[in-house]
């Protein structure tokens, strides 16, 4: 099987861990939107840069969450992401990518579905 060379604006290059601490009440003061009601991947909200414990790396709004303490998340209802989130003791490891710009509409848009497939194979190498 030949090998797949990637191009070097290719989304997975783009993909980063980031590890954020629960506050005293279990919060991580990171807003999530989206999920799969909304056919959308779930993603990063507001991001609250005074509350926020950062362990590793760092959240900005718009992030797609990928995987949560390893899950894929892709495909689920933002509840049950949620859930995850609240289940996992310490801090919670997030694997995002941040959402491609385009200068040409001056904001953000959002993968395309297919995403979720090419996603699913690139775990899988």
């Amino acid at each position: 099987m030949s090998k797949v060379i990637q191009k070097k604006n290719h989304w997975t290059t783009k993909v980063h861990d980031c590890t954020v601490c629960k506050d005293a009440e279990g919060e991580l003061n990171v807003g999530l939107l989206g999920g799969a009601e909304n056919g959308e991947f779930p993603y990063v909200g507001e991001v609250n840069e005074d509350n926020v414990v950062y362990k590793d790396g760092k959240l900005t709004e718009g992030d797609l969450i990928l995987e949560v303490e390893g899950l894929a998340v892709s495909g689920l209802p933002l509840y049950d992401v949620l859930t995850v989130i609240k289940n996992c003791k310490g801090p919670v490891r997030l694997k995002c990518v941040r959402q491609a710009s385009n200068s040409a509409t001056g904001g953000c848009e959002t993968f395309p579905i297919m995403t979720v497939c090419m996603y699913n194979i690139y775990l899988a190498m």
